[in-house]
């Protein structure tokens, strides 16, 4: 009992510590240059990422969870504080002398806290205002830049676009209200036994987090938010659009009483926007958009474990991708290479990609006989198959120190499986839904990623056919910023310019 009181005490500190990051960030809004005061606000953003940690520590060593997802919640709470440290760290300096230069710190802040306390907080209508806060910090963010066009445009088409995902969520909160006031994960339990409810709720679900994640139909916003500033780029592709799978967790009961009809929609969609993000980041030249398609298409891949039922799984997704996307967004300014670098790598020869089809097909192997019933095993095993293969065959490609490569790609490849399954074990320890996963069903999906790798590596091979052609035309067509949403020269910056000539 005094675990359950002290993890609920420290829950009411966690959200007094982050309405004191909100009041200091409201007090630097009109900085444009670091100052003593947002130092102050980056001590009270680290007290909330302190009291995150406290009470994942406290839930976690507590017989029992002190209150319904609190582990899980914690530790949501405790990733997105550290993201949100590092990216307002980065921030501090990228962002120097801009004109809304502390309105940044505010407004992600304003996210940052809303994005924890919607996995923490235990009725419907405070999930659904903090949904709604959340989505509204996204796009205050993205509409900072005021002066710029480009900004407007992608500023309107994120509201339209994520117009479903706040809709959504508020329909079936106000349902679970009706069913449960009190309490959300009764209202979940009660709404999961109502069968022919169940499925309208699961396909409205699969729609929020379609929305959410920057999925298609909804993706549009995501591919025009290029215009934004890096930091604010980073925490959105690393925390924010993460979202939409850690709601198909939540409402898991749900998703699983729904029935096939929701997963096979909520599989085809997330299916066609890993082929529309993969192919983006092969035909984008711009930096900033070939991760724009690389969060869309690691979201569809995250959404397909998902309809997999896979909840374990597309967590440790989500959160060893965020990690990821937030370096490589931080590191953008040193994308470019430098003139002594190559700027075009040498193709890879057949025989080397052959000899990595081979070695792929025997990973697969190895890694799926020992529990061929498991649907996750079949489906994570195939991707990382599919890394071996490339690896291999960038490897033999090499005119000297294959060695030492080889023996680097198996390290990394062991130690990305052991934190997976670390990670997957803790997870489903913290409360995470779990359910067998039909392997015809993996099968499946685990065949629609096979055919859609076998169709680039086929396009890529061929590159002067009519369909190879025709493939890059619609690619480049359906990734491509609307014109509007594009500046070759902003007009936001000859606007300062002028502004500095007249002083």
């Amino acid at each position: 009992m005094y675990m359950d009181h002290l993890a609920v005490e420290i829950a009411w500190l966690w959200g007094g510590c982050w309405l004191l990051a909100l009041v200091s960030g409201a007090s630097v809004v009109k900085q444009r240059e670091p100052s003593p005061r947002l130092r102050a606000h980056f001590v009270a953003v680290f007290m909330a990422f302190l009291a995150s940690v406290a009470g994942f520590a406290v839930a976690l060593t507590a017989p029992h969870e002190p209150f319904p997802f609190a582990r899980l919640g914690f530790l949501v709470a405790s990733y997105i504080g550290a993201l949100g440290l590092v990216v307002q760290g980065f921030a501090a300096r990228h962002l120097a002398g801009d004109e809304r230069y502390g309105a940044y710190f505010l407004w992600m802040t304003w996210a940052m806290a809303f994005a924890s306390a919607t996995w923490l907080v235990q009725t419907a209508w405070a999930f659904a205002l903090c949904w709604l806060l959340m989505n509204l910090g996204l796009i205050r963010l993205i509409s900072l830049p005021r002066r710029s066009r480009a900004v407007r445009s992608a500023t309107r088409a994120a509201c339209w676009r994520l117009a479903p995902s706040i809709l959504g969520v508020l329909a079936i909160c106000a349902w679970l209200m009706a069913l449960h006031p009190e309490s959300l994960a009764q209202g979940i339990t009660a709404l999961a036994h109502r069968k022919e409810e169940a499925l309208w709720a699961g396909v409205l679900l699969a729609a929020v987090a379609l929305a959410q994640a920057g999925n298609w139909p909804f993706g549009r916003w995501l591919l025009e938010s290029a215009v934004t500033p890096t930091p604010v780029s980073a925490l959105m592709h690393a925390g924010l659009v993460n979202a939409g799978g850690l709601l198909l967790t939540r409402f898991a009961p749900v998703m699983q009483a729904a029935g096939l009809v929701p997963a096979v929609l909520l599989l085809a969609f997330a299916w066609s926007s890993v082929l529309v993000g993969t192919g983006g980041q092969m035909v984008q030249t711009d930096y900033k958009r070939q991760l724009i398609s690389s969060t869309m298409a690691q979201m569809g891949l995250m959404l397909m474990e998902c309809a997999l039922h896979a909840y374990a799984l597309a967590v440790c997704h989500l959160v060893m991708h965020g990690v990821f996307k937030a370096v490589l967004f931080l590191r953008s300014g040193g994308a470019v290479p430098s003139p002594s670098e190559a700027l075009v790598s040498p193709e890879t020869g057949r025989g080397p990609q052959a000899l990595g089809v081979a070695v792929g097909a025997l990973c697969l192997v190895a890694y799926v006989l020992p529990d061929a019933s498991s649907g996750p095993r079949l489906f994570t095993g195939f991707m990382l198959a599919a890394c071996c293969a490339v690896g291999i065959g960038r490897i033999a490609s090499l005119a000297s120190g294959r060695w030492l490569a080889l023996i680097g790609l198996a390290a990394m490849v062991g130690a990305a499986e052991a934190l997976r399954a670390v990670l997957i074990g803790a997870l489903v320890h913290f409360g995470v839904s779990v359910q067998a996963i039909s392997p015809w069903w993996a099968l499946v999906a685990t065949l629609l990623i096979a055919l859609q790798g076998g169709a680039m590596v086929w396009w890529r091979a061929r590159p002067d056919r009519e369909t190879s052609v025709r493939a890059y035309a619609w690619l480049v067509h359906i990734t491509e910023p609307r014109a509007q949403a594009m500046e070759a020269q902003p007009e936001a910056l000859q606007a300062l310019i002028q502004e500095a000539m007249l002083r």
